[in-house]
């Protein structure tokens, strides 16, 4: 600890106060490593003799052991994490001395006197000039800084102390823009908005964040979704840009709904592309929107999507389905819970009847009152009704920090099928397929506990819950995620790291004694000859 020259005590009290250390340690793993420190100096001197110490003699080290591959691994990986921790809370410091920086120069240019406008550009004409940038990016700057700062200071107050990152704070400013404009929202809920945003960024990725925002600002605006919808709509359009090299880009400005089906149907394309085309997922997909186009349904119908029709998977709650003019009572419109695509994008009421009026199956998805996470699905095929439950459940990828909808990923085993692994709800969950792949070749571990909770551990040993979103309403105040990660001294973390490699090892070893299972009993699907068809079928594709 005192190794340059600073007293340890003192170190950890500057970190307690504020200070960043280097390698991203907090006070307490400090506070480990000096008593740590202490006991190993106790025994050094101990160790010496009395005649030893009357001449002046050095202290003699301890014998060390040789550090192994693993304990170096681990420490090169903690470090990696520990150091970018420290250099993304001194960049939030800095970026939030910018943000106050550029908030007083706006004001200062707001109450100078003349044109603020005038004031702002020759302000920023300054700067730009010194620093080398466009005048347009130092005027934009300014003009959200001097917004986040002044509307928005819980927001900025956690941003620059480093606790929700950068990204998050943009998302809460553009999320936050329809009700600060909102006159009738009163300051009180204005406020009481932003503090749950802070609270929900502080335990979410930015990619899970953004949909939630949504939700939660939904619910304050005064103007119904709905109209918002129908204005919105007004705007659809198609537009063409030149993307260079003899390629271009077209973009379709169109209702969520519309946009995902179209995405589905090229998807669906790609998967049943043949393993001898050269074309990459993405090209697949480019090509096959350009033929149904250019050509619409062709006969040679060169990549498949004459036949596909999209899918999207949509969760309407009840009170949606019910005419307006049965909605007037303030108790009945308190429950009501938007329309949601892939449990992350709103829908619109008009849009959600449509789309039940027209369905051919139905499935009624039944919710826990006090968590909204799905319980079970009524349905007549039992497979089926297995798999829709955990779509309804898991909504999403369940690997920390990914959004990907649960209805393109994979079902994944927590504990594999070839290990003792059953199938079944409470060993099931979706994953896509890079976080697939992912879990099977990497040392994060992953273990499904009671209400879908998957609880992952890093290969540093940090733990992280990820709780199943609410696909209905909720009606008490508790966690909608996953809390944030039990802060863990590094000696806790090597323990646990090491204890979760022996249980793994343990398995190995107890597997090796088992008798290969018999093949009769082994489903079709995993290798077996269980329910295998009497004709020989083709290896199903990885797509």
């Amino acid at each position: 600890m005192d190794t340059s020259g600073i007293d340890g005590e003192d170190y950890i009290a500057a970190i307690r106060a504020g200070a960043v250390d280097p390698f991203g340690r907090s006070a307490d793993t400090l506070q480990d490593e000096l008593d740590a420190f202490d006991a190993e100096w106790t025994q050094r001197l101990l160790a010496m003799t009395p005649e030893e110490v009357a001449d002046g003699a050095q202290v003699p080290p301890l014998p060390v052991e040789p550090e192994s591959a693993f304990e170096e691994r681990f420490r090169q990986d903690d470090q990696l994490v520990g150091r970018m921790r420290a250099l993304q809370v001194q960049t939030a410091r800095i970026e939030g001395e910018r943000r106050v920086l550029l908030a007083a120069n706006m004001q200062r240019a707001i109450d100078l006197p003349g044109d603020t406008d005038t004031n702002r550009k020759e302000l920023a004409a300054m700067v730009a000039v010194d620093l080398g940038v466009s005048r347009r990016s130092i005027l934009d700057g300014m003009a959200e800084a001097h917004a986040i700062v002044t509307q928005l200071p819980r927001a900025h107050e956690a941003a620059a102390q480093g606790r929700i990152t950068t990204t998050h704070l943009r998302i809460i400013e553009r999320e936050t823009l329809p009700m600060r404009l909102d006159e009738a929202v009163p300051a009180s809920e204005r406020n009481r908005v932003e503090a749950e945003l802070v609270d929900v960024a502080e335990r979410l990725s930015t990619s899970r964040f953004a949909p939630k925002a949504k939700q939660i600002i939904n619910d304050v605006l005064t103007e119904p979704l709905q109209i918002r919808h129908d204005r919105a709509r007004q705007k659809r359009k198609l537009s063409l840009f030149d993307a260079g090299d003899g390629m271009g880009d077209l973009l379709l400005h169109a209702p969520i709904l519309v946009v995902t089906a179209i995405w589905d149907r090229a998807t669906q394309a790609a998967k049943g592309k043949s393993k001898d085309d050269p074309r990459t997922f993405d090209q697949f997909r480019a090509d096959a929107v350009q033929e149904l186009l250019l050509a619409g349904v062709v006969p040679e119908d060169l990549h498949g999507i004459s036949s596909i029709k999209p899918q999207v998977s949509i969760t309407i709650p009840a009170t949606t389905l019910l005419e307006d003019e049965y909605q007037d009572g303030d108790a009945l419109r308190k429950l009501q819970f938007p329309a949601m695509l892939d449990g992350k994008v709103l829908v619109d009421a008009d849009t959600a009847r449509r789309l039940a009026a027209g369905s051919a199956v139905w499935e009624r998805l039944f919710t826990d009152p006090v968590t909204g996470v799905a319980v079970t699905v009524d349905t007549y095929r039992a497979s089926a009704a297995q798999r829709r439950l955990l779509q309804a459940r898991d909504i999403r990828c369940r690997m920390v920090g990914c959004s990907q909808p649960a209805r393109t990923g994979d079902l994944d085993h927590t504990r594999d099928f070839a290990k003792g692994g059953t199938t079944s709800l409470t060993n099931l969950a979706h994953m896509c397929r890079t976080d697939h792949v992912f879990k099977h070749g990497t040392r994060w571990r992953v273990e499904q506990r009671t209400g879908g909770v998957l609880r992952w551990t890093s290969p540093i040993g940090d733990v992280i819950d990820d709780i199943p979103e609410p696909a209905g309403p909720v009606f008490t105040e508790m966690p909608r995620s996953r809390p944030k990660p039990i802060p863990l001294t590094r000696t806790e973390r090597l323990r646990r790291q090491r204890s979760m490699l022996e249980r793994l090892e343990a398995e190995h070893a107890a597997r090796q004694d088992e008798p290969p299972p018999d093949p009769a009993t082994v489903p079709y699907e995993w290798g077996g000859e269980q329910g295998a068809p009497a004709e020989p079928m083709l290896a199903p594709h990885p797509f």
